[in-house]
């Protein structure tokens, strides 16, 4: 697929049968999280697959982990729409075209639209290197360590139209270390976001995660 070119209204053709959660991605960068979830999707370690990558950056080398995997890849460049809701709209059209169940955000250094969010209602997550509420926005590992804190971690939530704000799904804490560096920090950050990525994942495709207001309740195993 050609730089700023997007699929079309043409629907996929329904799988007969098809039981696993089908999940798009979103990135602007390298990948990892996408990576991890990939892997836990063929290991069977979650009952998904990923079904399609999209990036808002052309050089991004998460792209080239979904064309390894054999997973359609598709660049929608912002600079190619007039608009930004023409943007979204670009967006929410790949997912469906693809089938989509479930949006990832992770590692997609923009805000979505409204054009995605309700074509994709509570079902659109976000992946943040930090214990939301605390330390919002992009660079939340460095202020996270600027600030000296003792304990930061990892965010998966419910998207919604302002950063790193809707419900939250999951947490799990990180301890600073007094000898800890941005950079060793920002790893042991990435080590903690790539189990709890394809956890949320997996329990939202058994159909686990449930919305009450601001509050989500995960429902225990069967």
């Amino acid at each position: 697929m050609s730089e700023n070119e997007v699929l079309d209204d043409e629907l996929f053709e329904p799988v007969e049968g098809q039981m696993k959660l089908r999940v798009g991605v979103l990135i602007s960068g390298s990948g990892t999280n996408l990576q991890a979830l990939i892997d836990s999707c063929a290991d069977g370690s979650i009952d998904a697959e990923v079904v399609v990558v999209a990036s808002n950056k052309h050089d991004a080398f998460g792209l080239e982990r979904a064309r390894r995997a054999g997973i359609d890849a598709v660049l929608i460049d912002r600079a190619g729409y007039e608009t930004f809701p023409a943007y979204n709209h670009a967006i929410a059209d790949v997912m469906r075209s693809h089938r989509v169940d479930l949006i990832a955000m992770a590692g997609y250094m923009r805000l979505l639209g409204r054009e995605v969010l309700e074509a994709y209602p509570d079902r659109v997550i976000n992946l943040h290197p930090a214990l939301l509420p605390a330390f919002v926005g992009a660079s939340a590992i460095h202020d996270a360590y600027d600030h000296g804190v003792k304990v930061t971690g990892a965010t998966v939530h419910f998207a919604n139209e302002k950063f790193d704000e809707g419900p939250i799904i999951a947490q799990e804490a990180v301890l600073v270390s007094d000898d800890d560096t941005v950079e060793t920090l920002e790893a042991k950050i990435h080590e903690v976001e790539h189990r709890l990525l394809p956890l949320v994942v997996g329990l939202i495709a058994q159909d686990r995660v449930v919305i009450e207001g601001r509050k989500v309740r995960v429902l225990p195993a069967e």
